[in-house]
């Protein structure tokens, strides 16, 4: 988690990462939420709060304004990092 919330942090489609330093949930906002989660291949879009395998989901449309509406949860599972990675930045290249 530590490795992509620093990925993320670093790219020019991403606004803001919130990530404290510690567990593997990590989120981070973007311009279109929706058109990032439903664009990765690996990383299940599903809501999770933690396990083997990693999910990644918008809250915007659950918790309405509650959250910012470019807010993407990402709970990162077992994978290899840098698949992981290559699967959000396939996916952060439909943003503006």
């Amino acid at each position: 988690a530590t490795v992509i919330a620093g990925r993320l942090a670093a790219h020019p489609a991403v606004e803001r990462v919130r990530y404290p330093g510690f567990s593997g949930v990590v989120s981070f906002d973007v311009a279109d939420a929706r058109a990032v989660e439903t664009r990765t291949r690996l990383i299940l879009n599903a809501t999770s709060l933690g396990g083997e395998r990693s999910t990644i989901e918008s809250r915007h449309r659950w918790e309405g304004d509650r959250v910012p509406v470019g807010l993407l949860r990402l709970s990162v599972g077992l994978e290899d990092a840098g698949q992981l990675w290559a699967d959000l930045e396939q996916a952060l290249a439909s943003q503006p």
